[in-house]
């Protein structure tokens, strides 16, 4: 597990979020605010997305029903 930190791109509180050592996106819950959001390691860094504003390759429940749809796992 890696620890990255973020902000919030609800309510901008920084904080620590475990992510597995791989580039897959995953949910988070803001500590402050209670909100859920999208982490997603990418080469340059992470990027960071409100719940229902990233593209479908970097939401988790998105891209899991596209890889179901597709037959690829």
């Amino acid at each position: 597990m890696a620890t990255l930190n973020v902000h919030c791109p609800y309510c901008s509180h920084k904080q620590p979020v475990e992510h597995a050592d791989d580039y897959s996106p995953a949910y988070a819950v803001c500590k402050s605010c209670n909100r859920r959001f999208i982490v997603e390691p990418v080469a340059t860094g992470v990027m960071v997305y409100r719940d229902g504003e990233a593209p479908c390759c970097s939401d988790p429940e998105c891209r899991e029903n596209e890889l179901a749809a597709s037959g690829q796992d």
